[in-house]
């Protein structure tokens, strides 16, 4: 009887911990904080280029009250953004996340960086190519007369 009352302890103390740290308790400064950190990542559904922070449209205002609530439950920051995304697609982040839509999104910028400093170089090594061409003819023609 005692082992069994020591084996039910023991699978307590090592289940319990485990099941409560699913669930965040955050002080009523730690939420303010974090709700509005979530509420600047998100965009605005209604609102063209507005996170749900700045914007005061009734769904922002709903979607806003939404993030507080999760995050009363207890619910992560990202449990919360992965909620949005799976709601509102993955328009709703202001940074999307890398996979194969929105994989261009990301290259093509640094590409054009590659490629203009590429052209940048290229274009002042024919500079100078010409420029010490230029030279050479002169000196050429000097010593030619």
């Amino acid at each position: 009887m005692n082992l069994r009352v020591m084996m039910i302890t023991i699978l307590l103390c090592v289940f319990i911990p485990s099941v409560l740290a699913d669930t965040a308790m955050y002080s009523p400064e730690e939420k303010r904080k974090l709700g509005f950190e979530i509420a600047q990542e998100l965009r605005c559904p209604s609102s063209d280029n507005r996170s749900l922070f700045d914007s005061q449209t009734q769904i922002a205002n709903e979607l806003k009250g939404h993030i507080f609530k999760q995050l009363d439950e207890g619910q992560s920051k990202q449990q919360i953004i992965d909620f949005m995304v799976a709601r509102f697609g993955e328009r709703i982040r202001y940074n999307p996340s890398i996979n194969s839509g929105t994989f261009a999104l990301w290259l093509i910028p640094f590409m054009l960086i590659i490629l203009s400093i590429v052209g940048g170089i290229s274009w002042v090594m024919t500079q100078h190519k010409r420029q010490s061409a230029n030279e050479k003819s002169v000196i050429d023609e000097k010593n030619y007369e």
